[in-house]
Parts: C-alpha cells; sequence; structure tokens
C-alpha cells in the first residue's frame, strides 16, 4: 500500500511539474491602425505620396511561467494607396511581416521597420514604401501601435 502511495504522489508532483514548465498561450488579439499622412521621397524622380490605408496587426503571446519571458508573436499586414502629389498617379502596395519578442517587460514597446513595394498604377516609377511604426504589447492582451513616419525611395 506505502509503494502505492509513493506512486502516486511522485506521479501527481510530477504532472504538476510538467504543467508549470509548459508556457501558458494566450488568446490572439488584434487591432487595426489606419495609415493616413503623406510620405516623402528620396527618390529624384520620385514624388511624395498622400497615402491612406490600414495596418492590421495580430499577436500572441506565452509566458514561461519559471523565468517570467513573454514571447511575444507579432505579425503585422499591410494595404495601402495612395495619390502622387506630382503627377496625380495612383499606387498601391501591401506585404506582411512577422516579429518575435522575448522580454520579462510588460508592456514590451518596440519599433517596426516596414519596407515594401508602392507600385505605380501610371507612368511614374514605382517606389519603396518604408514605415516606422511604433508598437506597445502587454501580457494582459493589449495591443496599440502608430505610425511614427513614412517615406519612399527609389524602388530597385
Amino acid at each position: 500500500m506505502r509503494s502505492c502511495l509513493k506512486l502516486l504522489t511522485f506521479s501527481l508532483a510530477l504532472a504538476v511539474t510538467s504543467a508549470l514548465s509548459i508556457p501558458a498561450a494566450l488568446a490572439q488579439s488584434t487591432v487595426n491602425i489606419s495609415v493616413n499622412q503623406t510620405a516623402s521621397s528620396s527618390c529624384p524622380s520620385g514624388e511624395p505620396v498622400a497615402l491612406t490605408g490600414n495596418l492590421h496587426f495580430t499577436y500572441s503571446f506565452t509566458t514561461d511561467p519559471v523565468t517570467l519571458i513573454n514571447a511575444y508573436q507579432i505579425n503585422v499586414s499591410s494595404g495601402v494607396s495612395g495619390i502622387g502629389q506630382s503627377t496625380q498617379t495612383n499606387y498601391a502596395g501591401g506585404a506582411s511581416f512577422g516579429y518575435n519578442l522575448s522580454t520579462t517587460n510588460s508592456p514590451a514597446q518596440f519599433t517596426a521597420q516596414l519596407s515594401y513595394g508602392l507600385n505605380s498604377q501610371g507612368s511614374a516609377p514605382s517606389l519603396t514604401l518604408n514605415q516606422t511604426v511604433n508598437i506597445t504589447v502587454d501580457n494582459a492582451g493589449n495591443i496599440s501601435a502608430a505610425v511614427a513616419s513614412s517615406s519612399t525611395q527609389c524602388a530597385n
């Protein structure tokens, strides 16, 4: 009987230890950020582009119960269009980006650099759109973001 009790106690302790060492996954959160700004241009054949559109953020995270390190997984999908301020050419662009961040901080703040094609729908050359985005996430399920700046350069 003592052997059975010891085995049961050991099994229970092993199960609790195993459960504590597995990071707990929390629900995914989302937020949409409107883009409504004019992107300057450093391209000699380019032009400033008045942008409109959306950045869609999703994120999830886990917290290691032993180290208390938060592992954030953040995805950004962009969809923007714009009008050239010199030629009135229409532009369109979009891309998806993924980031992983590990820290004990909550909230965690970081800056993402997004760079993707801004395709000309007319005779003006296509451009590369560069956006600086400030992102804040926490382990309570909150995410916020803001586009700090947008600029274009000649497409390669």
